[in-house]
């Protein structure tokens, strides 16, 4: 079916189609007009319904005047048909297409819409086919009235007019909009359409083919057709319509329905029937239609809103503030989610949520600004900062104008804007404008340097007030005020980087110049074209004195205004790089001064700033001024001497009388105010004219010729020998050794016994020795004055003192080694530590030892250095339990003042007198001494470096009744020393 109407009304209008359209309305007309007669009133000669006029008024609608044609060739057949006169003929064709042709003119006039899309053109076009039938009804009923016709005429008219408005109102409606757009849809709802076809034609046949007429069922198909007028379009409504009326005209032209069943039912009321069954399907679809329309305006105005509202530069939004204070959004644009990060659903009930991450200060302010507009019905405005999901804080303006509803609630019309950018602006405006007020000079030119503008400071530092500038040049370009090459090269920078910064002149208002440190800017416009010109400028003059003193701080030391280390090493620099073109030798001259610490701790520092400062001097009158004399530090002078001879002899020579020269010259008395001090010095030299060199090179051979000066006997000079570097090599390996030696665990700790005049075991002494993975051991003697200069002596010595602490803990669980003491050696810097007493401390506790078993060894100078500081760390240590011995005892001063006041608990003679007791007097007498001195004082006595019997006799004839050397034991590795404390005291041993 839907095929069929596709090709009876295609969606174009091919070649050819009009002449098929003529043929096709004649023929819809004729046929109609059959089954019009088919249903007659009275009289063969007029119709219940005449459902041609429909045809006609249709084809005249939807394809204009074209069409009368074919309306006449319809009404001719017709005529032709019913037998007429050709007079008659002519009349009642004229009539019949006469009344269509005006009706359709009338439509036109008024704006008639075929579509039927609303209740206006439904009444319309009844209203028309009213009209232009009641012209085809007046001329037939005319023409019948004079020719005999048995009705009475006015019934006549009446119902040739209402049959032929009804069939108008039946049929043009169904040829209106029967059109392919409108077919299209019902491929999507045809098998609601069988459902509705297969009720309809049910209902039909109660009402009209029923025997039971008396059920008065009419009712039931004006109920149904309420369906289609409410599931479809005009097309199947009017359809649906047409046959059910002309089922019933059918069943009444049979005798068959209501309609002929009750014969007191006039034609009124089957016309009523037709009329209302009608006006219901075509009225009610209209008004579907309308609604749909309406539906769609008022979406589509509610998208242009939405577009628009998305367009605009913010969030449009309606918060109704209930009288319970709720808080509801009715609506809202698509810039809520951007702006607030929430979406509609979720603020539309709870408006609450809009404000939940304002900051707090501006809520409570825009709370109280709510307030007030609401109880005065002005606008709401304010500002307030948001925070979003990611922490970052945005500004945002409300502006919200008020309506107040008759429930109480107070709808808010509200337009909110991110003003963050603004604010922004706002910020960097202010910060802009007292930029410009800053401190710096600031001025503005155009691009033909003529001043714009000038700030306060720019007037505070010239002088000169924005009316002695503006519109003049700027000073920076008055003749003569910089140097002919600055402007040329400044204009040029500034055409192409933009950007210039620098010294430049400047002139003040009394005419006078001063430096400034200036920064020019060029500014372009959106064109590239140079529109200003803006630099800033500070005042320098101070800065310059400043610049002189900061070199002189930098490079010159601050007492004797020589140059320092930084200065010196620029010049040396530069001396070597002279070297690559020339062959001179040159020479630097290491100086320190003998004994001045003893000067700074006797005479205090302010005299031995004198004599630093007129050692300078002196050093300065002896050499030349091409020379150089530095001041390294402390007492250490730097003198460098350039343009040497060329022969290494003639250089040596000259360098030796120079250095002479400065010695004799240092050795001279100096005389203070107060006293009279004799110093000396010890000079390095370094002689050079290698270019391959470094200054790092030259220091330290200076500084190895001058430790050498000093070390044999200082007042002295010494040129530099290769063979000092390499010593100075070797110390520096073995420093390197040593670090890796430490970190790799390569340290070992031999014990050597103590024993009693009885010889049995009194415990030990720890030795340290170090063996090399590839030179074997290395003796204490050439590694511990190494560890000592280079700081290794610390963390040496603490793995020394808990590897011993360790060994006790261990020997407390063997009854043979329980009562063993143990000695171990503590170097001065290593006592000296602030917390060396936490320490003992802390491994007699963590290694659980009796710490009577532990013996310190210090040596005479370790203790007489710093006495109170050695005195009071000695008496913690011995409230810990920790006993001390002196080592080396006799070697060093041997202070009996100070001895008494240590608390000490063993004297140690150094191996050194006991070696030679049997040979040299001196010694044994020195010996005795020790002795007895120990022995009163009550302290025990061990002598070290025991190997002979007679040694041994010697000392237990004298009261010293413990040793220690080579005649008991060499010093062994921890396994053989345990092994000799086994044998010796599970097996009786001779007596010695």
């Amino acid at each position: 079916m839907l095929n069929f109407f596709r090709r009876l009304f295609p969606a174009t209008t091919p070649p050819g189609s009009v002449a098929g359209r003529l043929l096709l309305v004649t023929g819809l007309y004729a046929l109609s007009g059959f089954y019009s007669f088919s249903v007659p009133f009275q009289n063969a000669g007029i119709s219940l319904i005449w459902l041609p006029v429909g045809i006609a008024f249709g084809a005249l609608l939807r394809w204009g005047t074209a069409m009368l044609p074919a309306v006449i060739a319809g009404a001719l057949i017709m005529n032709l048909y019913l037998g007429h006169s050709p007079l008659a003929v002519a009349v009642l064709t004229a009539g019949s297409t006469l009344g269509p042709w005006l009706g359709c003119r009338l439509l036109q006039y008024y704006g008639f819409d075929p579509a039927l899309q609303n209740r206006r053109q439904v009444l319309t076009l009844m209203a028309g086919a009213a009209a232009g039938s009641a012209v085809s009804a007046i001329t037939g009923s005319i023409w019948h009235a004079g020719n005999g016709l048995e009705i009475p005429p006015l019934s006549a008219l009446l119902v040739w007019w209402g049959g032929d408005a009804l069939g108008a109102m039946l049929t043009a409606p169904v040829f209106l909009t029967m059109t392919r757009r409108a077919i299209e849809p019902l491929r999507h709802q045809m098998q609601e359409l069988l459902i509705l076809l297969t009720v309809m034609t049910i209902a039909s046949w109660a009402v009209f083919f029923s025997p039971f007429p008396e059920l008065h069922l009419p009712f039931l198909l004006l109920g149904l057709m309420i369906w289609p007028a409410m599931r479809f379009e005009i097309p199947v409504t009017a359809t649906l319509n047409l046959l059910v009326v002309i089922s019933a005209t059918y069943a009444s032209s049979i005798g068959s329905g209501v309609f002929e069943k009750y014969t007191g039912i006039s034609l009124l009321t089957r016309w009523g029937f037709i009329f209302m069954l009608t006006m219901i399907s075509l009225i009610t679809t209209a008004l579907r239609k309308e609604h749909q329309a309406l539906s769609h305006q008022m979406h589509e105005a509610y998208n242009r809103l939405q577009k628009l509202a998305s367009r605009l530069p913010g969030l449009a939004i309606q918060c109704r503030i209930h009288a319970d204070q709720r808080i509801t959004v009715p609506y809202a644009s698509d810039a809520l989610s951007d702006m607030f990060e929430l979406s509609y659903d979720e603020v539309q009930h709870d408006g609450t949520r809009l404000l939940a991450r304002a900051h707090p200060e501006d809520f409570e302010a825009g709370r109280a600004l709510l307030r007030e507009a609401t109880r005065h019905l002005t606008p709401w405005q304010c500002e307030f900062r948001y925070f979003r999901k990611d922490g970052s804080e945005r500004w945002l303006y409300m502006d919200g104008l008020p309506e107040a509803e008759e429930d109480g609630a107070m709808l808010w019309h509200c337009f909110i804007t991110d003003i963050t950018e603004r604010k922004q602006a706002e910020s960097d405006l202010m910060i802009a404008a007292c930029t410009f007020e800053s401190q710096e000079a600031i001025f503005v030119t155009g691009p033909d340097w003529r001043i714009l503008r000038i700030n306060h400071a720019f007037s505070r530092i010239t002088g000169f007030t924005p009316a002695d500038l503006i519109g003049e040049k700027s000073p920076l370009l008055e003749p003569g005020a910089q140097s002919d090459d600055v402007l040329p090269e400044l204009i040029q920078t500034l055409a192409t980087q933009h950007f210039w910064h620098g010294e430049l002149w400047h002139t003040r208002c009394g005419g006078d110049s001063f430096p400034v440190m200036i920064t020019l800017t060029a500014l372009h416009d959106h064109h590239g074209r140079l529109s200003h010109y803006v630099g800033s400028f500070t005042d320098i003059s101070k800065h310059k004195g400043y610049e002189a003193e900061i070199r002189n701080l930098a490079f010159y030391d601050s007492l004797t205004q020589l140059p320092n280390r930084r200065l010196l090493t620029d010049r040396l620099d530069h001396l070597l790089r002279l070297h690559q073109h020339s062959h001179a030798h040159s020479a630097v001259l290491f100086i320190d001064l003998d004994n001045f610490k003893t000067l700074n701790d006797t005479r205090g520092h302010d005299a031995g700033d004198l004599l630093l400062i007129e050692a300078a001097r002196r050093l300065r009158e002896s050499v030349r001024d091409s020379d150089t004399v530095a001041r390294l530090g402390g007492d250490e002078f730097v003198v460098v001497l350039e343009s040497l001879s060329e022969s290494r002899e003639e250089a040596v020579q000259q360098t030796d009388r120079i250095s002479e020269k400065i010695r004799n010259v240092l050795n001279q008395p100096f005389q203070f105010t107060d006293f009279e001090h004799h110093a000396s010095c010890s000079i390095g030299v370094c002689l050079f004219n290698d270019q391959d060199v470094t200054v790092k090179d030259l220091f330290k051979r200076a500084d190895t010729a001058m430790y050498e000066a000093k070390t044999a006997g200082k007042n002295a000079v010494r040129f530099f020998d290769p063979a000092m570097q390499a010593i100075l090599l070797v110390r520096m390996l073995l420093e390197s050794n040593l670090r890796v030696a430490l970190s790799q665990d390569q340290f070992q700790l031999y014990y050597q016994v103590q024993v009693n005049a009885a010889g049995d075991l009194l415990g030990a002494e720890a030795l340290l020795r170090w063996y090399h993975p590839d030179r074997g051991f290395i003796s204490p003697g050439e590694f511990i004055p190494v560890a000592e200069e280079a700081g290794l002596i610390i963390p040496i010595g603490r793995w020394v003192l808990e590897t011993a602490c360790a060994q006790l803990h261990q020997w407390q669980h063997d009854p043979l080694t329980a009562d063993l003491t143990l000695a171990v050696n503590v170097s001065a810097r290593q006592f000296r530590q602030s917390d060396f007493v936490e320490q003992v401390r802390s491994m007699i506790q963590q290694y659980a030892f009796p710490p009577d078993r532990l013996k310190i060894e210090l040596t005479e100078s370790t203790v007489l250095d710093d006495v109170d500081t050695t005195i009071r760390t000695m008496q913690d240590l011995r409230k810990l339990g920790v006993g001390f011995s002196m080592d080396d005892f006799g070697t060093g001063y041997s202070s009996l003042a100070y001895l008494q006041k240590l608390p000490l608990t063993q004297l140690k003679i150094d191996q050194s007198f006991v070696r030679d007791l049997s040979e040299d007097e001196n010694d044994a007498t020195i010996v005795r001494a020790i002795i007895s001195l120990g022995v009163n004082l009550g302290l025990d006595v061990i002598a070290e470096g025991v190997e002979t019997d007679a040694q041994r006799e010697f000392l237990m004839s004298h009261h010293c009744n413990a040793f220690q050397g080579y005649l008991f034991s060499r010093p062994l590795p921890l396994p053989e020393f345990e092994k000799l404390v086994r044998e010796r005291r599970t097996t009786m041993l001779p007596q010695l």
